[in-house]
């Protein structure tokens, strides 16, 4: 029996295959890595590969061939594979990753604005690109982190959060307490980061903010945690270039608007910081890393 691709990625096992592969020097790793993004995104009936064709649908507005679909989905898979490799490969060289990333000036300016005035710093990010490793380098150059990481992980992601672990680094996946350990962060005038775009396990259909044009169980307690410290959100964000290098780029701050409804207010402030994520992904969308169906509704519609 085929083991599907979501069960490989949550076992230890998956986790075991990641790091003897990171070990093959870049001249085996990178043909390997790609090579290993194609055959899993031809198995087609897996349920990671009906997510991503399926993201990929509701991205292009449904504008998009099923041929164009299966290159979309192979190279997502093969930048996926890509930067899972850079990550481990590097992970105990910290002046290669540091060669590795180009930061905008606007990024750099969002920290050094937040240390200068004090304020705690919260960001959020898609999952796009190679985000483990700017997260890496990022804290590598000086920036302290406080990552909040999808809850309850199991298998690998809990030996990936180990791997991220480093001094300045800390992983903590979501709960109340986590959220307790973040309101102190940004007290103290830390810097704050998580995901936007995975979308949440068991809905209650209570906060469904529309993500390109159409409704999605997206998390929000960012905005909940922006709106109790008066912060306003920075999406950051970062693309491989054709060379191989990575850019990293932050947002201009997107402010939250009180309203006398809770759910009015929330959802509304959700939209504002999707809708940048929105632009974030456009510049690179074979880049977004999503392997989850952030509308299942649409996984029945398109074309095969």
């Amino acid at each position: 029996m085929r083991i599907s691709l979501e069960t490989l990625f949550r076992s230890r096992t998956g986790l075991s295959l990641g790091l003897a592969l990171c070990s093959l020097p870049p001249a085996i790793g990178y043909p390997a890595a790609r090579w290993i993004g194609r055959r899993l995104s031809a198995r087609k009936h897996d349920p990671s590969v009906c997510a991503v064709r399926s993201n990929q649908w509701v991205v292009h507005s449904g504008n998009i061939s099923a041929a164009e679909l299966d290159k979309l989905v192979a190279d997502t898979f093969q930048s996926t594979a890509i930067s899972l490799y850079e990550f481990w490969h590097y992970l105990r060289d910290p002046q290669a990753l540091i060669n590795m990333v180009d930061f905008d000036p606007g990024f750099i300016a969002c920290f050094e604005r937040a240390r200068q005035d004090k304020t705690g710093l919260l960001l959020v990010v898609p999952h796009i690109s190679n985000f483990d490793l700017i997260g890496r380098t990022t804290v590598l150059i000086g920036y302290p982190l406080h990552v909040l990481s999808y809850p309850n992980p199991s298998g690998m992601y809990q030996g990936q959060n180990q791997l991220r672990e480093l001094p300045g680094l800390t992983v903590t996946p979501m709960s109340i307490e986590a959220l307790r350990l973040a309101s102190d962060t940004l007290r103290s005038g830390g810097t704050v980061l998580t995901g936007i775009d995975r979308p949440l396990p068991n809905p209650d259909g209570k906060y469904m903010p529309r993500f390109f044009g159409k409704p999605a169980s997206m998390p929000v307690f960012h905005v909940r945690l922006a709106l109790k410290h008066k912060l306003p959100l920075y999406m950051v964000g970062g693309v491989r270039k054709p060379d191989g290098r990575y850019f990293v780029w932050a947002s201009e701050p997107v402010e939250m608007i009180p309203h006398p409804d809770l759910v009015q207010e929330t959802v509304q402030n959700a939209e504002a910081a999707l809708e940048v994520a929105e632009d974030f992904i456009r510049k690179a969308k074979e880049q977004w890393a999503m392997f989850y169906p952030v509308w299942p509704e649409a996984m029945d519609k398109m074309p095969s």
